[in-house]
């Protein structure tokens, strides 16, 4: 065979590829559509949103956050533990447990949670879950990156998010699980009640 009879050949099957799609190739481009369908009416129905996640480990000496502390926090399960939650701008006393945050759209404010994980973990996934109405919601789950973390030792999850408006007059618990992403095993799991205005 010629270099010409290869190339005309190369040339004749990327054309019927291009020309003849499989029934396979029908069935997954409808998947993806669908798929993609799903994504943006998730995106436009929750409730609450995540903006970015990032888990550090305090160095010694290191101030502490100038974050407002949610009260009221309880846990839900796992071997690790949970230190503290902080929320900008979460307006609660201790005598008063529950944390007030607003209902604007405004998926920038800055939270942070303290955790010591019970065991080494190379992989560290988020599952937070919305209850509002009687009704729970997983709104975000996602392996997270950088986030291997030692027994015993703390470290702190940065995340920017917020409540939208459709939660205003609300009372909801969030509900936020750390998992171990080889396995799935649940390693934090602790919740609190917000009261949206």
């Amino acid at each position: 065979m010629t270099a010409e009879q290869v190339r005309m050949e190369l040339l004749q099957s990327q054309v019927c590829l291009v020309l003849v799609p499989t029934k396979e190739f029908k069935i997954a481009e409808m998947i993806l559509i669908l798929f993609l369908v799903h994504l943006i009416a998730q995106a436009s129905t929750s409730s609450v949103g995540i903006r970015s996640i990032e888990i550090t480990q305090p160095g010694e000496g290191t101030s502490g956050s100038n974050l407002p502390v949610v009260h009221g926090i309880r846990s839900c399960g796992g071997n690790g533990q949970v230190l503290e939650w902080r929320f900008e701008p979460c307006t609660a006393t201790e005598n008063d447990e529950l944390c007030k945050i607003p209902g604007d759209d405004n998926l920038k404010r800055p939270g942070e949670i303290d955790f010591i994980p019970s065991r080494d973990i190379s992989s560290l996934g988020l599952r937070l879950t919305l209850e509002s109405d009687g009704e729970a919601k997983t709104v975000f789950e996602k392996a997270l990156s950088n986030s291997s973390v030692q027994a015993g030792e703390r470290y702190t999850m940065h995340a920017t998010g917020g409540a939208k408006r459709d939660l205003k007059g609300k009372t909801v618990t969030i509900q936020f699980i750390l998992f171990n992403v080889d396995g799935g095993d649940v390693e934090v799991c602790s919740e609190a009640d917000f009261l949206v205005i």
